[in-house]
């Protein structure tokens, strides 16, 4: 099965074409494109790892149970961000082979959740992009001795689309649809080979699912139809619930995403609540996992329990160096306090949000940055300083950054 599917011309040329070169809101807001392609993207990060569970090669890793099951036990290590219990973990595999495509790949995945922790920060952007090259050449040279060589293909797949989302992060949109092509034609050729894996499952979910939103909501992709197909929501859910249920490497990855899309594009709240405490729950030292359970209960206005929960976030992650994190951490807490009309208590935590800008990228014109000036100015407002309420206002009215804060800063100057 897997011979006959290498001789798919649509798959040899897969194997040895490279992609053409080519150059927000709050929480529940995220309706531009240039939030929902990145996510489309995602859909290909890991989608082909099931072929390894079908390989007739005993020499591939990904066709090695022991191989599988010590992959497994690390990457839910790196999930909980212990990054040198993983590495020890595939150690053994790695000291055969440091040149192997999987062991280039995983020396980049710290990096990739350095740059989740703060989108906002390109800092460590370069790094990545290096090492995800690395890993592409690496597999390539494999592929031009074995074009059937499953470890170099599954590389090569996840290269291309942690590539796409990272250049749709930042608004490359041509390279991100160059690699998010070769990725996704990996997954469509998978479907064909392994049809009811679970796995692939995730892939397909995603792409069915924001393939029918983009349709849904842009009147510009309606308009290019015949490029972008319809999708199916509610089928696009039903893979990501298999997968989130039944994957042997997606389940972390389904789960997530089932609670993104409830949270931030079917208004979910409850029912993302439920996906994004059981990862919280599974990996308590992920402070990005923290967070989006936070957001998850302050949208489902269960406000007492993201109080408790801000609570518990700052005292496990105050006394380390995720300074992005505080800063959300800050700006929720005084929300929160904003909410229950106590603002002493509030007004601090807006100032330590705010203090926070000089060490972090982008200053104040950061999302947690401009979140808490607003409502700073919205206190004033509420405490009769209106000066210095008008003079936040001014100040976000200013900015370069587009975003709910700024047109909302606006409009309380005109008033």
């Amino acid at each position: 099965m897997l011979v006959a599917s290498c001789r798919n011309k649509r798959f040899k040329k897969l194997v040895h074409t490279r992609p053409d070169a080519g150059g927000a809101s709050y929480w529940l807001k995220m309706k531009s494109m240039r939030y929902c392609l990145p996510v489309l993207f995602s859909c290909i990060l890991l989608l082909a790892l099931p072929a390894s569970l079908y390989a007739d090669r005993d020499q591939y890793w990904l066709n090695n149970s022991g191989f599988v099951q010590d992959v497994q036990k690390a990457t839910d290590l790196v999930y909980n961000q212990e990054y040198a219990r993983a590495d020890s973990v595939m150690s053994s595999w790695f000291s055969k082979n440091p040149d192997h495509p999987v062991a280039i790949f995983w020396a980049a995945l710290p990096v990739w959740w350095d740059i989740l922790q703060d989108l906002e920060d390109p800092s460590h952007d370069d790094a990545f992009i290096q090492l995800m090259e690395q890993a592409e050449r690496a597999s390539d040279r494999v592929l031009r001795r074995d074009r059937r060589n499953l470890d170099a293909l599954v590389v090569k797949s996840m290269v291309n689309g942690f590539l796409a989302r990272l250049h749709a992060n930042r608004g490359a949109w041509f390279k991100s649809i160059s690699n998010g092509r070769v990725a996704i034609n990996v997954l469509m050729n998978l479907e064909q080979v392994y049809p009811d894996v679970s796995d692939i499952q995730f892939g397909l979910g995603l792409y069915h699912y924001f393939t029918a939103h983009l349709n849904e909501e842009y009147r510009l992709v309606r308009a290019f139809s015949w490029v972008v197909p319809s999708g199916d929501k509610e089928d696009g859910i039903r893979r990501l619930k298999i997968a989130a249920s039944e994957s042997a490497f997606m389940i972390p990855e389904a789960t997530y995403f089932l609670g993104h899309i409830m949270l931030s594009y079917e208004g979910e709240s409850e029912k993302a609540f439920g996906y994004l405490n059981s990862l919280f729950e599974k990996y308590p030292d992920n402070s990005y996992f923290g967070r989006l359970l936070l957001r998850s209960l302050y949208s489902k206005r269960s406000f007492d329990e993201a109080r408790a929960l801000n609570e518990e976030l700052l005292i496990r992650f105050g006394d380390t160096n995720h300074t992005a994190t505080l800063e959300e951490l800050y700006a929720t807490r005084g929300e929160l306090y904003l909410r229950a009309m106590e603002y002493e208590q509030a007004e601090l935590y807006f100032e330590k949000a705010r203090s926070l800008k000089s060490q972090l990228y982008g200053g104040a014109n950061r999302m947690q940055q401009m979140r808490a000036t607003f409502h700073l100015g919205r206190l004033y407002l509420r405490t009769d300083r209106r000066q210095q309420a008008h003079e936040l206002f001014t100040e976000l009215s200013r900015s370069p950054t587009e975003n709910i804060y700024r047109s909302r800063a606006r409009q309380m100057l005109e008033r």
